[in-house]
């Protein structure tokens, strides 16, 4: 089930593939800068304020982790990366923050070295609501055909955070419904995965409309939305990935 597959961090991602519980995205064969265009027009019907958005690209691949840590960071105009050691493994990681009121889109590559002289990398997008979105569809195209050209077969996702206009007006299963019939008129949703608790409502969905997809079961997932109601004033978080959720909600 994949409505808590939420990761704490990119290193978690990284030890999730380790222990081999890996899933495999698929997408539609369509221009990745229109798929991104898509998925942000989507996010946007949901969300009003967009608060943080990360596209991410991940997958395995053989030969120097180091070496290909380089690489990637190299071609993206990144600081050479400095190696750390984390549960066992050694990671090369590089990492650029950007002011996104100017505009900017941060960008991270995090290449974990596996053993057997193979790898696992991560080249992370993010910005919020300032971040010029074609800049953001020029560095993601620019990421799949760098990924392609060093031979990792790379899959991507994305995730986008923020609030809505009427977040307090309110609890999180009330808003969840609500941002469900108003994206319904728009994207033909089915619903197949739901959780609730307390303080907390997530949905995962078939949408085939959307460019990606995950398998959970016998369903292939396009999208999950969350809403976690935050502090004592009922601010409620509105979450929601593509085609699952892959940062905190």
């Amino acid at each position: 089930m994949l409505n808590r597959w939420m990761t704490a961090g990119l290193l978690a991602i990284a030890i999730i593939i380790l222990i081999g519980v890996t899933q495999v995205y698929a997408e539609k064969s369509e221009p990745k800068a229109a798929q991104l265009e898509q998925l942000i027009y989507t996010a946007d019907s949901v969300i009003d304020n967009v608060d943080r958005l990360v596209i991410k690209w991940q997958g395995e691949g053989q030969g120097n982790a180091k070496a290909q840590a380089a690489l990637l960071a190299g071609h993206l105009g990144l600081e050479q990366p400095v190696r750390v050691r984390q549960t066992g493994h050694d990671v090369y990681r590089s990492e650029e923050i950007v002011d996104t009121a100017t505009g900017g889109a941060g960008m991270l590559v995090n290449v974990v070295d596996t053993g057997d002289k193979g790898y696992y990398a991560i080249v992370q997008l993010s910005g919020d609501a300032h971040t010029d979105r074609s800049t953001l569809m020029t560095l993601h195209e620019q990421c799949d055909q760098l990924l392609v050209d060093s031979g990792m077969k790379a899959s991507w996702n994305m995730s986008v955070q923020g609030t809505a206009a009427n977040t307090t007006e309110f609890d999180a299963s009330e808003q969840l419904a609500l941002i469900e019939k108003d994206l319904s008129k728009n994207v033909d949703l089915a619903s197949v995965e739901r959780y609730t608790d307390v303080a907390s409502a997530s949905v995962s969905y078939e949408a085939s409309d959307l460019p990606l997809s995950i398998k959970s079961g016998s369903h292939m997932l396009n999208m999950q939305l969350a809403v976690h109601q935050v502090g004592e004033q009922g601010n409620n978080r509105i979450t929601v990935g593509f085609p699952v959720i892959t940062i905190e909600y």
